[in-house]
């Protein structure tokens, strides 16, 4: 086989196969504590709310943003329009979650706006809330 088709093929492999990442799951907290689970439920909440907003401005995802989200998390109220005094995106779990929104499907651009929102900085709040109280 050539190694252009090996490519092709690869590459057609590859983006057959689900690259969807999953929900965040923290190490320090246990799979059945309720403050992973809250957190689970905020970000997709925050997906809920992005795929709403990109379904009435007609758009799409470039993926599946809420693979693996529980459907309550659709009920959830979730600010995703951009603030307009907020921190910048730092190392860390802000950084994380802005990656895994563009590589769960969210558009780049969209993306940007949402980490500026409420429901950015209080999916990263509550997060760090778990933290001090483990």
């Amino acid at each position: 086989m050539s190694p252009i088709k090996f490519v092709v093929l690869t590459c057609g492999f590859l983006a057959a196969c689900d690259q969807t990442p999953p929900i965040v799951v923290e190490d320090n907290l246990p799979l059945d504590d309720p403050r992973q689970q809250a957190l689970v439920m905020s970000e997709c909440a925050i997906y809920y709310a992005a795929v709403s907003k990109l379904e009435a401005d007609g758009l799409s995802a470039n993926g599946n943003p809420t693979k693996d989200c529980p459907v309550e998390a659709r009920a959830r109220a979730a600010d995703i329009n951009p603030m307009v005094s907020v921190p910048s995106v730092t190392p860390g779990y802000p950084e994380t979650l802005y990656q895994r929104m563009i590589a769960r499907g969210i558009p780049a651009d969209m993306a940007a706006d949402i980490a500026k929102s409420k429901a950015f900085w209080d999916l990263v709040a509550q997060r760090d809330s778990a933290y001090a109280n483990f």
